[in-house]
């Protein structure tokens, strides 16, 4: 919702200054960034559920800033958006770690897929619903919604952590020395990257029809999400992120060969979204909670969440070139290197315990087994 709030801020700036409003945008993803890791630094585990009350009543206020500004200038756009980007940065890391507490191996997965559904339907209805209107309506709104957010947690009654053992400190560049981590986060850069540069040419490309794109993108990523959850959660997650990337790599190659084909098109949005669906749910909230077992969840969730928001950064850079390539080239450009993004994977070890996997396939060779008994016996 600051987002939201964010992108109607910056609009009219866009059409007087497109160069201011593009500095502000990057200095709101570099506030993510930054927060985002001093927030992994600065708040203890033990201290963490105070933090992330105080967290969103302050987001709630800082949604409301704009309601106080009659007009918009360079100074108050910039301020802004520091104001916006750091405050939900700071707490980030804190609030996905929190997630990861609450869940465990066995289900970590599916409820990732369940609150990205979530996610993108709010989101989706909130858009529709505020479709051309001020902002002020917006910033009530994501204000209000940031009050919500607040009272359900407190309903929830999560109970306050306590310092354990196995919590050790790790720097950001133990992380870096990780091969496991290294191994997963690689390919989520990559696949971050090569999304982001080539929205620019997808959107030109496409025209009108990118308005259909954002909707069969909701509908079918969200499904994606869901399922590929449950599906990590048995047979792991390795598998599934190697056929999202395998999958996306193809739906680029095609529409490489055959980029102004209509049914490319629709072959492509179907699967560039239910690529989006398996990967974001996985490596956003999935993965790094399963690698930082016993560790300071933060700082992986810090570094694991760079990946996006810096690729937006580089979008905003790159977009004035990158509109100057050839569809079909940048198109096998993204096919090539998201195949060779999978060759990490390829070598990364499953973050799901096999024994977790082997006593699900025996679970349920016994119930068939029981099945099979009472049909036949």
């Amino acid at each position: 919702m600051s987002l939201s709030v964010f992108k109607n801020f910056y609009q009219p700036m866009e059409t007087l200054n497109p160069s201011i409003a593009i500095t502000a945008r990057a200095s709101y993803f570099t506030s993510i960034i930054t927060f985002s890791i001093m927030g992994s630094f600065a708040i203890k585990r033990s201290r963490r559920l105070s933090f992330l009350y105080y967290w969103m009543l302050i987001g709630a206020i800082s949604s409301l800033i704009p309601l106080m500004l009659s007009s918009i200038n360079e100074w108050q756009l910039f301020f802004v958006s520091v104001l916006l980007g750091s405050t939900f940065g700071i707490g980030l890391p804190s609030c996905l770690a929190f997630f990861a507490d609450m869940t465990n191996f066995e289900n970590r997965g599916s409820l990732s897929g369940v609150v990205f559904l979530v996610s993108n339907l709010v989101i989706a209805a909130v858009a529709v619903t505020l479709l051309n209107t001020d902002l002020k309506v917006i910033a009530l709104a994501a204000g209000a919604w940031r009050v919500v957010g607040l009272i359900l947690f407190a309903l929830l009654k999560p109970k306050q952590e306590t310092k354990t053992k196995d919590n050790r400190h790790i720097s950001f560049s133990s992380l870096f020395e990780n091969k496991r981590f290294l191994l997963y986060f690689i390919p989520w850069f990559a696949f971050s990257l090569i999304e982001w540069f080539e929205n620019p040419i997808r959107v030109s490309l496409f025209g009108e029809f990118a308005a259909s794109v954002e909707v069969i993108g909701v509908a079918f990523g969200s499904i994606a999400a869901v399922v590929g959850g449950m599906f990590a959660d048995r047979i792991g997650r390795k598998i599934i992120v190697l056929y999202a990337f395998v999958s996306i790599g193809i739906a680029y190659a095609a529409l490489s060969i055959m980029p102004t084909n209509i049914v490319v098109w629709y072959f492509f949005a179907v699967i560039d979204a239910i690529a989006f669906g398996l990967i974001y749910p996985i490596f956003v909230l999935t993965i790094w909670g399963d690698l930082s077992q016993q560790r300071e969840r933060q700082k992986y969730y810090a570094i694991g969440t760079v990946p996006f928001f810096f690729a937006g950064i580089l979008e905003l850079i790159v977009k004035p070139y990158v509109l100057s390539v050839r569809p079909e080239a940048a198109f096998s450009l993204a096919s090539f290197f998201l195949f060779v993004a999978v060759i990490p994977l390829l070598f990364a070890p499953e973050t799901l315990p096999e024994k977790i996997i082997k006593e699900r396939e025996l679970k349920e060779y016994i119930e068939k087994a029981k099945k099979t008994k009472e049909k036949y016996g």
